[in-house]
C-alpha cells in the first residue's frame, strides 16, 4: 500500500478531533473504511496472524452503511487511537517496491 494513502488517512483521523461539519465525518468514514479494509487485505496477503482481523474490526467500526453511534468524546479517542495504530503498522503495510 502506498504510504501516502496511510498518511492521508492518519491526518484525517487526527483532524476529526476538531468540531467539523457532518459531511467531513461521513467522508472520514469512507476513507477510513477503505484504507482499513485495504490494509486488512495487504496484512492477510503477507500472512500476518492477528493484524488482518484487527483491521477488519476497525473497518466495520468505521463503515458508512451501518453506523455505530457513540458519543463524540469516544469517537475522538477512537480516531486518535486508530491514527496512531495506522502509523505504528505502516511499515508492515508499505509497498515492497520503491515508489
Amino acid at each position: 500500500m502506498p504510504v501516502g494513502i496511510i498518511y492521508i488517512a492518519v491526518g484525517m483521523l487526527i483532524v476529526a478531533v476538531a468540531p467539523l461539519p457532518y459531511g467531513y465525518y461521513m467522508l472520514l468514514r469512507l476513507v477510513a473504511t477503505g484504507v482499513l479494509a485495504w490494509s486488512a487485505y495487504v496484512a492477510y496477503e503477507r500472512q500476518y496472524k492477528i493484524l488482518p482481523w484487527v483491521l477488519v474490526l476497525l473497518a466495520v467500526l468505521f463503515n458508512p452503511v451501518i453506523k455505530i453511534h457513540l458519543p463524540r468524546e469516544i469517537w475522538a479517542a477512537i480516531d486518535v487511537g486508530v491514527g496512531i495504530f495506522l502509523l505504528a503498522i505502516s511499515s508492515k503495510l508499505r509497498d515492497q517496491y520503491p515508489s
